[in-house]
């Protein structure tokens, strides 16, 4: 592009009305690495902005909307970045996304009952204990004590993702007839050892899934795995790994919650989505 020979120079208070931001804003924005002024007068210090650095504010602001960070920002507009990498990130942001928003809708819209969907499922390193007791209450306060135990060793919580449980058998979960509730309790972490020395840590790879997502006691977890598994085999569906339960919403997860608005997501890996 030709950019006129006398282009138009505008002060800190036309740059800021014209983009709907505060001078302390644009100062941000430099400090960040992201916006340099066209000119800066060396004698007074009043800076001045051209026409491109008004559409880059813009850039900025659109790039806000989608829930960059700062640094993330000033990155990603001078190719700061490792592509393949930051796209990982953007689509694991929006799997996050995805799975809240199905949640939310489902909270609020009980006559769906439940929702299937494919997710991403994230590489990550959880802190893994062995979790039983003769009766379903005793079971969980044991997955509180193990929760205990893993903050008071000192790992460190990914508060980002949520805690999940793998079962042998996951319809049996609630069976009535059940002598003993057994399960592995799952909680992510940030590794400050090898797993491979830490026998508490258990990597799991990032991997395709398919899910169920419902709402209630945990008396409807076995009706959500049957759903589930009926899904599987309509739509063949071949697993690659064992079932999970993520436990958005539960018993200490959300105290305050009522049962009837526990949040259950069944989870089977799978090889490939097919639409």
């Amino acid at each position: 592009m030709l950019f006129p020979k006398d282009r138009k120079l505008f002060t800190v208070k036309e740059m800021c009305r014209a983009c709907g931001v505060s001078r302390a804003t644009l100062i941000r924005m430099e400090e960040d690495g992201f916006l340099t002024p066209y000119r800066v007068d060396p004698d007074t210090g009043y800076r001045y902005y051209d026409t491109q650095n008004v559409t880059a504010v813009g850039q900025y602001q659109r790039l806000q909307t989608i829930g960059l960070s700062r640094k993330e920002i000033a990155d990603l507009y001078y190719e700061r970045v490792d592509s393949a990498a930051f796209l990982e990130e953007l689509r694991q942001k929006q799997s996050r996304l995805e799975r809240f928003l199905t949640e939310y809708e489902l909270r609020h819209d009980r006559s769906k009952n439940y929702s299937f969907s494919y997710v991403t499922l994230p590489a990550l390193t959880y802190y893994c204990a062995d979790v039983s007791g003769p009766s379903l209450a005793e079971a969980e306060t044991q997955a509180y004590l193990a929760h205990e135990k893993c903050v008071e060793t000192g790992y460190r919580m990914l508060g980002s993702e949520p805690i999940m449980v793998l079962f042998d058998d996951p319809r049996a979960f609630v069976d009535p007839l059940a002598s003993e509730y057994r399960c592995t309790l799952c909680i992510p972490v940030i590794p400050d050892t090898d797993p491979k020395e830490d026998t508490n840590l258990r990597p799991f790879p990032a991997t395709e899934a398919f899910a169920i997502l419902g709402f209630g006691e945990y008396s409807v977890i076995p009706g959500l795995w049957a759903r589930l598994f009926e899904e599987v085999g309509r739509r063949r569906l071949e697993p690659s790994g064992a079932a999970r339960l993520v436990s958005l919403i539960a018993p200490y997860a959300g105290a305050h919650y009522s049962p009837k608005d526990f949040c259950h997501h069944c989870v089977i890996p799978i090889r490939e989505r097919k639409e």
